[in-house]
């Protein structure tokens, strides 16, 4: 399920002391260094440099992999401990919540709670952390936390199917209340500077042409509709600020160049894009960044939030697809299945560098 990646930062946050923190430290070593070395993981020591991070499969080993877009480079800095009971036929999560806290979730078989650990920057390990969700999208806003349904787990009174919206304290993982989308959330976006939340259902076929969006106000508990252009096969949500930023194309788009447009309303922003395949968005209240595929090529596209008019364009090379876009202060972040790009907007320059494994979630 797609969702928003915004830039990353790290921040001092309350951890357990005592007896509970000694328990979960020694733990998170001990799997850590017995998955280093030869036979496992090679485990780096980039932690400072590391701006954001991602999860990847290394080794047959689901491993936390440290970002460092100055140097550029990637490197696995933790192992995420193996169960018997994990479910391999769904991908790891990894989400930063306000405040910079990082958290990692693990689905398991059985219908059984997903298994989570907090990624502490600080003391470079992995601590257990206890939850009830489970095979849900974590969707971090800025008081409270959104935990989307990965399938619906609902009707509405015409018998059509709902897909439920837990609304979690982040500081206690309590829940505050309980909202309801209509049909199977496909694409879902959120914004740590913001209680709201985007959410996007396809229509009964799956065809995304019929995609209804809604906005969902997580402190208030409202759920309002935000209407979808007729014909529009939407492909990505951003939600900056809690304002929907719906991306997608025609059937009608040409072929040629890859062009962007934008049509801004109090109710939400639509980019259309024409000439290439969307694969990722990213959004602020000011600008939009558009990652759209041509044959083998990538172009990053920046417009204007409000008017629509280009300000930057940039080209990436043999990059066929991309999965998500991430801004650094070094540039933009292009994430492939193997590798990442660092992308400089401005100048237009690339640097290409390789991940230590299949990328699973950034």
């Amino acid at each position: 399920m797609p969702y928003l990646t915004t830039s990353k930062h790290h921040a001092r946050r309350t951890r357990p002391t005592g007896p509970v923190r000694a328990t979960l430290l020694l733990t998170a070593l001990a799997v850590t260094a017995a998955c280093s070395g030869p036979g496992g993981v090679d485990l780096g020591t980039d932690w400072e440099g590391s701006r954001t991070f991602a999860l990847a499969n290394v080794d047959g080993l689901v491993t936390v992999v440290g970002i460092n877009p100055d140097k550029p480079r990637a490197e696995s800095l933790a192992v995420v401990p193996q169960q018997a009971d994990d479910d391999d036929a769904v991908s790891p999560q990894l989400v930063e919540l306000a405040g910079g806290r990082w958290m990692v979730t693990v689905p398991r078989k059985g219908g059984k709670p997903d298994r989570r650990y907090e990624l502490d920057v600080e003391d470079h390990t992995l601590d257990g952390m206890s939850g009830d969700g489970r095979l849900r999208r974590i969707l971090p806003g800025k008081t409270l936390v959104a935990e989307v349904a990965g399938l619906p787990d609902g009707k509405s009174a015409d018998g059509a199917a709902r897909s439920s919206v837990l609304v979690r304290d982040p500081a206690r993982w309590t829940t505050e209340r309980e909202l309801t989308v209509p049909g199977t959330v496909d694409f879902a976006a959120s914004d740590r500077a913001s209680d709201t939340v985007c959410l996007g259902s396809s229509a009964e076929d799956g065809s995304h042409a019929g995609t209804r969006v809604s906005v969902a106000d997580l402190a208030g508990g409202k759920v309002t509709p935000v209407p979808v252009p007729s014909g529009l096969d939407v492909k990505d949500l951003a939600c900056p600020s809690g304002h929907p930023v719906i991306v997608g194309s025609r059937a009608s788009a040409k072929s040629g160049g890859i062009k962007v447009s934008l049509d801004r309303t109090t109710a939400a922003t639509v980019v259309t894009v024409d000439g290439g395949r969307v694969d990722a968005v990213a959004a602020t209240d000011t600008s939009i960044v558009v990652a759209a595929a041509a044959g083998n090529d990538t172009e990053l596209v920046e417009l204007d939030a409000a008017g629509g008019r280009e300000l930057r364009r940039a080209r990436v090379e043999d990059l066929a697809a991309s999965s998500a876009i991430t801004p650094t202060s070094a540039g933009w972040l292009v994430y492939a299945e193997e590798s990442v790009t660092r992308v400089n907007l401005t100048t237009g320059e690339t640097k290409r560098f390789d991940l230590p494994g299949t990328l699973l979630d950034s």
